[in-house]
């Protein structure tokens, strides 16, 4: 079979994209794999794969794959990329997007972007989830990581974030971000990890996502980086800056929600048979 697709990134999170409001797709958790590698000659590969599906409630249901082929609940890079092709289909906003958890919805423009409304941050340690309440799980991850005063952040998907005076090196954002991420007496459904820097200016930052590794970018990740150092330093705006890209997204707090923008960039269309 013959799939078209869009290729999309946001602020260099990559993703694959298969319009399935026309065409039934369906893809095993080995095409997924094979679609999203880095030698796939056609795609070109990609941090998450999505399909979009006719939705009952919502312009459309986003379906959210990683790079390994496990299905997730929310990316919010890969949705400011949706309302943006959803946005030029229609000329109207607000858009309106359905996830597994989910109801997002691409508000208002802002300067050259559209802002997305990710929803309010969970921080009990049900909702996250963790498997334990946070007083048992933190010696647990100091233990395993050698790091302190962790944040836990469900931004519709787990976030575990550390402020650090220096971003670490990628090979140790690697080593520690690996290792926590799939700590299962801890993490029951695995986790993002993000190391972030708070300066004034920006807040730098690393992310190491579930499912994908070391990624140039990532959309929850930057918001759950800004629910963080709410909660520490009460900040309620930044310029989230992904060392591995350079690249920056926008996030800010109001009325306990957290809202998304930054840049999208279609970067090719084609075809890839399955």
């Amino acid at each position: 079979m013959k799939l078209d697709f869009i290729k999309m990134n946001g602020s260099g999170n990559d993703f694959i994209i298969f319009d399935a409001r026309k065409q039934d797709i369906s893809l095993s958790g080995e095409q997924i794999r094979q679609i999203s590698a880095r030698n796939n000659s056609a795609t070109k590969g990609c941090d998450q794969l999505l399909i979009l599906r006719k939705s009952d409630i919502a312009n459309v249901f986003m379906q959210i794959y990683n790079a390994d082929g496990s299905e997730v609940d929310a990316c919010g890079n890969a949705t400011r990329c949706v309302v943006d092709i959803l946005y030029k289909e229609s000329g109207k906003l607000p858009v309106v997007i359905k996830t597994n958890t989910a109801i997002l919805l691409g508000v208002k423009q802002q300067d050259d972007y559209i802002l997305v409304d990710m929803g309010v941050p969970k921080f009990r340690w049900g909702d996250i989830p963790l498997a334990m309440p946070i007083r048992e799980a933190i010696p647990k991850i100091e233990e395993l990581s050698g790091l302190k005063n962790p944040t836990f952040v469900s931004m519709g998907n787990p976030h575990i974030v550390y402020f650090t005076d220096e971003i670490p090196s990628d090979a140790i954002v690697t080593e520690i971000g690996s290792r926590i991420e799939n700590f299962a007496e801890v993490f029951p459904k695995r986790i993002n990890v993000s190391f972030a820097k708070n300066t004034p200016e920006i807040i730098e930052a690393k992310i190491w996502e579930r499912g994908a590794g070391l990624t140039k970018a990532c959309g929850t990740g930057a918001c759950a980086i800004l629910a963080a150092a709410y909660k520490q330093f009460e900040r309620t705006e930044a310029q989230v800056k992904f060392m591995n890209s350079g690249e920056a997204v926008h996030v800010k707090l109001e009325n306990k929600h957290i809202f998304l923008g930054g840049r999208i960039e279609t970067e090719l269309t084609g075809i890839v048979e399955i």
